[in-house]
């Protein structure tokens, strides 16, 4: 898979294969993040680099289904014409990390962590495009301190990032490299990003089978929204068909989505659809406000 390239991309191979270590790559919607991953980790892994990569880019994931940070490694050139499936997600349950600061960095440093401990030569950090205004450059901070990469890379269309930038130009902690775009981005529309969003859901769920789960076994985390934000009552949001839900095990590690289908309410159950197998090792269910319709399309409340 070949990539073209800006001449600064092969440059940045040069010190990446020097230096190692971690890299967070920053821009805005359709500045070609994924893009930069994918070159990055296929030309390193041909010069003989683990490379992993954290996909925290929640509303377009590349590793695993929406609305989750994925993490996976590779060896050797990835094949970036098939959908991966890590192993290894965190579920956040929303498709924006606007107004889920604490839940969206918690599952950045739970799989940075984990990259570092399997000792990998260089972990890149995919981001979201959420760049935009006091929030955007307050999560983008919060995420570069929790987790203090050694590279910033930044792809930005005029000067969109530099408030962001100018926070760490000074810091000889971290290594600033601003990057021309590549020619092959193009951008995409909110319709094909949904669109994208409903074919990996429908590839995640395609194997589904359906389990019955009782919830006065399982511990019930986060919970459902109405329209106006304020929370439903447990009984009332298991009863909506199509909910996001996560299924974590003893240890807090999300094991895989589900769809709730329905509540029984008198033996207190609630059925869910998920391609999780062996259902004996929930302990906990992690309540979202997504809906996924049977056409694998998301709603909110």
């Amino acid at each position: 898979m070949e990539i073209s390239a800006p001449k600064e991309w092969f440059a940045l191979l040069d010190v990446l294969t020097e230096e190692k270590g971690m890299a967070i790559l920053l821009g805005g919607t359709d500045t070609g993040k994924t893009t930069l991953a994918n070159f990055l980790i296929f030309n390193l892994c041909r010069r003989g680099l683990r490379i992993a990569l954290v996909d925290a880019d929640i509303g377009q994931s590349t590793l695993g289904p929406p609305a989750t940070i994925g993490l996976a490694q590779f060896k050797s050139d990835p094949d970036w014409g098939v959908v991966l499936s890590p192993a290894e997600i965190f579920f956040v349950g929303v498709a924006t990390p606007e107004g889920h600061f604490p839940l969206h960095l918690k599952g950045v440093k739970r799989m940075v962590d984990r990259a570092i401990f399997y000792a990998t030569d260089l972990i890149l950090v995919d981001t979201t495009g959420f760049i935009s205004g006091e929030a955007g450059k307050e999560l983008k901070r919060r995420k570069i301190d929790l987790i203090s990469p050694r590279f910033i890379l930044a792809l930005q269309k005029c000067d969109e990032l530099e408030p962001i930038l100018e926070l760490y130009q000074e810091n000889p902690l971290y290594r600033i490299y601003r990057l021309p775009l590549s020619e092959k981005v193009r951008p995409r529309s909110m319709e094909e990003r949904r669109i994208n969003r409903a074919n990996k859901f429908r590839d995640y769920f395609k194997d589904s089978i359906i389990h019955e789960l009782a919830i006065e076994e399982v511990r019930i985390e986060g919970e459902v929204l109405d329209p106006s934000g304020s929370p439903i009552p447990l009984d009332w949001a298991l009863r909506i068909n199509g909910i996001l839900i996560g299924l974590k095990d003893g240890n807090d590690e999300t094991l895989a989505l589900a769809l709730a289908r329905n509540y029984l309410e008198v033996k207190k159950v609630v059925r869910v659809s998920t391609p999780l197998r062996d259902i004996q090792r929930v302990r906990t269910i992690q309540l979202s406000s997504l809906k996924v319709i049977p056409l694998y399309e998301e709603e909110r409340f």
